[in-house]
């Protein structure tokens, strides 16, 4: 009867430590502090559990608003930098409004037919650059939904994207044209990947600030 109840208690708190981490890694908390807090809860339920407590004594009913309070109440929410959801969310966003634009460039250096815009070039690649620019910041805040800095990684990335944009554009240019603007898979893949640098770096930036920055401050 110990042995199964022991089995049962365990398996709970396996799942109690299941929830709590993934809250709080939506949440922003680093992994040296989801360890600690996991550390610390795992020492209240077994406690509550040895004075003969249910774990709700100490979780209450609603157990995924007290493991966000857990962390709200040490200021540990919001520290992580979690570039692995930030920067596939905002390039994502951004070459997903850019698609049009990518579509004719791509059509340009692998010779394939594409649909000249003639006068409306110029509305097109800027409509474009508008559409990348909102779909970065609503993928950015929409990925990071959970997490206490979602809204000034938001204002942030709002702020340095367009300088990121036009920097990125003319490393870009400068590349082509140390190359003699040569169509080639050369030419396109080292101008890409410059681009995508360069925002990725931009990106960087504005969780930083939104992050560390204002950690630091404190």
């Amino acid at each position: 009867m110990n042995t199964t109840m022991s089995g049962g208690h365990s398996s709970e708190l396996r799942d109690i430590r299941r929830e709590a981490n993934r809250l709080w890694r939506r949440a922003g908390v680093r992994s040296r502090d989801r360890h600690d807090l996991l550390a610390e809860l795992e020492a209240e339920v077994s406690g509550a559990r040895l004075d003969g407590h249910s774990v709700t004594t100490v979780l209450g009913d609603d157990r995924s608003h007290t493991l966000a309070r857990w962390a709200d109440e040490r200021e540990l929410a919001g520290r992580a930098m979690r570039l692995g959801v930030v920067l596939p969310a905002a390039l994502v966003g951004i070459l997903s409004g850019l698609s049009v634009v990518l579509g004719a460039v791509i059509a340009g250096f692998t010779d394939r037919p594409t649909i000249d815009p003639g006068p409306f070039v110029l509305p097109l690649y800027a409509s474009a650059g508008l559409l990348g620019y909102l779909c970065a910041l609503v993928f950015v805040r929409f990925a990071l939904r959970h997490d206490p800095r979602a809204s000034r990684t938001v204002r942030w990335l709002a702020m340095l994207l367009p300088g990121g944009a036009v920097l990125s554009i003319g490393a870009g240019v400068a590349v082509a044209w140390a190359m003699n603007f040569e169509t080639s898979k050369t030419v396109f893949s080292v101008v890409v990947v410059l681009v995508l640098v360069v925002l990725a770096t931009t990106v960087y930036l504005a969780r930083y600030r939104a992050v560390v920055v204002l950690s630091h401050a404190r």
